[in-house]
Formats: C-alpha cells, structure tokens, sequence
C-alpha cells in the first residue's frame, strides 16, 4: 500500500472509535499545531535536473547508520491505540519493530523500564527520552538502564518541566516537575551516552544546553501541548541551527510528508522526528504499515532530493528552498 492507503487505512479505525480528535492534542486554541502547518507550507523548492543525480538519503544520528534523517519522535502511552487494543504484541513494540525494518531510529516517551527493555530488544536503536520525573532516583534508574540495554542515547524533554496540555485538561501528568540547572549538570555527569535536550524553541534554551555538556538538541513544541501560540519550529530552527553549529539537531511537531523533511534538513536539522503519522499506521496495519510508512516519506524525500539537485544529506543546499511571498 501506498501512502493514503496506509493512512486512511489507519484513520478508519481511529474513526470508528470515535478518537480522530485525539490526532491533535495541541494546547487551548491549538493555535500551535495550526500556525505550525501553515509556516510548513510557505516554504517551496526550486527544480534543479540538469547535471542531477539520484539522491543518496544515508546519514548517521549518534554513530548509528541510518536509511534516511527520518526517526521517531518520542512515543509513549498513546490513547488511541489503547483504545485499539488488546495487542498481541505491545503497540510500541510494534512501531520499534516496523522502524527497525525500515532502517530507522526509535525516539521513547514516558515508559516503565521493563517496556524499554522490550522495545530495544524489538531491534531498532533507541533514543530514549528520560521524564524530568520530581523523584529524582526514577531519572537517575532510567539513565542508568538506558546505558546498560546499549541505547543509542538519552534525552531530556524540558518542555514539560511545566507539565503537558491538552486542549483545556487540566495539565499533567503529576510525577513530572521542574528542575534546576544543578540538576541537569547532575543528569549529564549521570551517563555516557549521548544526551539530547528536547524541546529547544529558542537560541537562549540552545546555548544554555550546549554550555551545560549536552550533545544535541531536539527543536519541539511537545506535539503543542506545551503553550499555545509556540512559535513553529521551522522558524525557531534557525536561531537554533546559529547558536550551536556544531551540535546535531532533531526537529519533530507536525511533520507528515518526505517534503517537509526536506524543508527541515535545509534549515539545518540533522534529522526529523514523526510521531502522529506512526501511531496512525500502526493503528491500520501495526508493525508492518509502520515499517511501510516510514517506507513511503523515505521514497518521498529521495525523489524531492533528487529533483532539487541535492545528491546526499551533505549536499542539501538551502538556496533550492524559497518562502511564499504573503
């Protein structure tokens, strides 16, 4: 199956559960997640055929080879595909499974420990996204496992230091809290592997991580359920991209197509992160349309990269990408 036949394979059973609305949990207004897609689509390519080539997507994340800049962003507990069950196999096993075969990374949400042990073992590398938990011997465990199960890397999402919001619930959940710069200096000393900071919307956030000792940096707005009105990540990505050339960078909110992939790369993201679009395939077909899916935005982004006269990632040349006139 293609694309709108894995999506809408996916979204029928979604729909018939009565948990469409749940594909957008953006804060308040869901002013972010609206705001977010429109400054996605301002932005178009030039073609550039003569003396092209077909694209090469490969790129490494963390020392770890992959198909193409395409990866998980964090994924937890989804309540849709709760609803979908019962499982054979554990849904985010599933997804880790399907992101495995297509040469991909696997990004962890809020998971117990004997779930990442699952989900490693399921085959793809893992970034695994440790809770600012408000027990801090539970962020300490998490960073110790994620060593000793080989993960690819750890991270932080600070954009719940203020909890999570969906629409008008109230925020949550409560085991999360904030914390100080003297915790997460501790948190960096805590492990060896790569740490990434999750949910960087600014040039101040991005030079505070890279002055602490951290390895990377994810540019997010949490899916927008961490303010309303959060500024797009294709316009934070910039500053952010300016204020640590060096880092890796990872950009997740709101991305579904190889195109908008394209669109990052060539605003300075090392890779994208997609979780909706996942959760949506593994609902139609679980670890085989995942696999399938993240097939599909591959071929997508190769195609667009050929065209645009972008032989490999290395290659991208931000010049090929144009704003819409308003």
């Amino acid at each position: 199956m293609g694309y709108s036949e894995l999506y809408n394979a996916g979204l029928e059973r979604i729909r018939a559960i009565g948990m469409e609305p749940y594909l957008d949990l953006g804060a308040e207004t869901h002013s972010q997640n609206r705001l977010n897609r429109r400054d996605l689509d301002s932005y178009v390519f030039e073609m550039r055929l003569l003396g092209s080539h077909e694209a090469d997507t490969s790129t490494t994340l963390f020392g770890v080879k992959l198909r193409a800049p395409i990866v998980a962003a964090a994924i937890c507990e989804s309540r849709i595909l709760k609803r979908l069950g019962p499982w054979d196999t554990p849904y985010l096993e599933q997804i880790a499974a399907g992101l495995a075969a297509a040469g991909s990374m696997m990004s962890t949400g809020m998971v117990t420990l004997d779930e990442l042990a699952r989900i490693v073992e399921a085959g793809a590398p893992v970034l695994h996204m440790v809770k600012p938990y408000k027990d801090d011997e539970q962020v300490l465990k998490h960073l110790e496992r994620a060593a000793e199960l080989g993960c690819a890397a750890v991270g932080m999402d600070v954009d719940v230091f203020f909890l999570e919001k969906a629409w008008d619930e109230v925020p949550g959940p409560p085991v999360l809290g904030h914390k100080t710069l003297e915790d997460m200096k501790r948190y960096r000393a805590a492990t060896k592997l790569p740490f990434v900071i999750k949910g960087v919307l600014s040039a101040h956030d991005a030079r505070a991580a890279r002055d602490l000792g951290f390895d990377g940096l994810i540019v997010s707005s949490h899916g927008g359920e961490t303010i309303d009105y959060a500024m797009p990540v294709l316009q934070a990505l910039p500053a952010v991209r300016a204020a640590c050339p060096d880092l890796p960078i990872l950009v997740d909110s709101g991305f579904r197509r190889g195109t908008d992939v394209l669109k990052a790369l060539a605003l300075g993201a090392n890779g994208v992160g997609f979780a909706t679009l996942l959760l949506i395939a593994c609902a139609g077909g679980g670890k085989d349309a995942v696999a399938a899916m993240v097939g599909e935005v591959q071929a997508e982004l190769q195609r667009t990269m050929s065209i645009a006269g972008c032989a490999s990632v290395a290659e991208i040349d931000p010049s090929v990408m144009h704003r819409v006139a308003s």
